[in-house]
């Protein structure tokens, strides 16, 4: 089983990069995409009826789930190729 876990000949190592970006830009990331994702919602209450409110905080919290969990999986795969230094 050793073989396998061995590097490739001609492997190369780099510096960090954008792996470092990713997560000191992560927490304004979330904050801005989420306040951004809520803003139908927001505009809903003022302009439409209580019936599509409700269907369009639906398609928001959908929205909101897939978007934070996609930011982590980022974030998750940041963590795991930046060192740690």
């Amino acid at each position: 089983m050793s073989k396998w876990l061995r590097k490739l000949p001609g492997y190369q190592v780099y510096e960090p990069g954008l792996e470092r970006k990713v997560l000191h830009e992560f927490p304004q990331f979330v904050v801005i995409g989420s306040l951004a994702l809520a803003l139908p919602s927001l505009l809903s209450r003022l302009l439409l009826f209580a019936k599509a409110q409700r269907m369009i905080d639906i398609l928001v919290i959908s929205t909101e789930i897939f978007f934070l969990g996609m930011a982590l999986t980022l974030t998750i795969a940041a963590l795991i190729r930046a060192p740690l230094t």
